[in-house]
């Protein structure tokens, strides 16, 4: 009875968690501010939830970008962590545009502990202009490497953009259907030792203790990046 009871809620939370995410890929969410709900984004008075401008649903997202933005483009983000198998990854909706400088495009990038590993932004698609509601997609090769992903869609240069109905795929079929990743534990995963803190406890530092601990630090400086242990991944 008990196993059942934790099977129940597990799928519940992946079905609640599905759900979320559904309705944050077509923008059906609560909107905060007037913002998309579940949806990061800025300068913050260039992202706006629209329900003026759709393709479907009540809807939509949209993203200005105006001549004064010191960054030179607007953007709409999202994240998800990689802990899903496959071997591609697409990103796919429907953009609108009006009087886009530079360009709009879907975005998407796969980062690992070491950095970016992967990214596209529709840069060679060269949408710009005036536009109507069509169908796009990016696509990246699944990296077994990344834990991050990060995606949306932007403007680069000036003008506005909308976005609605979209959809993240892993080899053809929703991101929350993709089968788990299957990766071998690290010592990062399973040393907990001072998951709590160290233990030790200082009320005062004396000199003594200050040129101690800076010591420390240039000693554990040089194993860090020179120990083939450390280096290796074989010790926190």
């Amino acid at each position: 009875m008990t196993r059942w009871l934790i099977l129940c809620a597990a799928l519940a939370g992946c079905c609640c968690a599905q759900t979320e995410l559904a309705k944050e890929l077509s923008f059906e969410t609560a909107h905060p501010a007037g913002r998309p709900g579940g949806w990061m984004g800025g300068p913050p008075d260039s992202v706006f939830a629209d329900d003026k401008v759709v393709h479907g649903g009540q809807w939509s997202a949209r993203i200005e970008s105006k001549p004064d933005n010191p960054q030179g483009f607007t953007a709409l983000t999202s994240r998800l962590p990689m802990d899903f198998a496959g071997g591609e990854i697409v990103l796919r909706g429907w953009l609108r545009t009006e009087d886009v400088t530079g360009f709009a495009g879907l975005w998407m990038r796969e980062d690992a502990p070491s950095g970016q590993v992967a990214f596209d932004n529709m840069a060679s698609q060269q949408l710009n202009g005036t536009t109507g509601w069509r169908q796009y997609s990016i696509r990246l090769p699944l990296r077994t490497e990344a834990r991050q992903l990060f995606f949306g869609f932007l403007i680069s240069g000036t003008g506005k953009a909308w976005a609605d109905d979209l959809e993240l795929l892993v080899d053809g079929k929703p991101v929350w259907e993709a089968p788990k990743a299957q990766r071998a534990k690290t010592a990062l995963d399973e040393d907990h030792q001072f998951d709590g803190g160290s233990g030790v406890s200082l009320e005062s530092l004396s000199p003594v203790q200050v040129e101690n601990l800076a010591r420390l630090g240039k000693i554990w400086g040089f194993l860090k990046y020179h120990h083939p242990s450390i280096t290796q991944g074989k010790r926190h």
